[in-house]
């Protein structure tokens, strides 16, 4: 067999090998169910309220003194966040 032709038909399969592939990850990636659109919105939705949860954290702390039933309502709410959260790191 001539080796041109033979190179070139290596080519060809390495070219048409590599589609399919790129092809297969393609259609993975369209499956996958979340897009990277959403994925980053819900990153930055979650960035968001960790930053408001640790705003009331903060003012639960400065008022601490305090003994109203508000007061007391948004301490328990924290300590069951917190809770959750440590369920979640495991």
């Amino acid at each position: 067999m001539n080796p041109r032709a033979l190179a070139l038909i290596l080519v060809a399969v390495v070219v048409v090998i590599a589609l399919v592939v790129w092809a297969v990850v393609w259609w993975l990636g369209r499956q996958a169910g979340v897009r990277r659109a959403e994925f980053e919105r819900l990153r930055k939705e979650r960035n968001l309220l960790a930053r408001a949860v640790a705003a009331v954290e903060e003012k639960a702390d400065a008022y601490r003194d305090l003994d109203s039933v508000l007061a007391a309502d948004v301490r328990s709410i924290i300590r069951n966040l917190n809770a959750d959260r440590l369920d979640l790191d495991r």
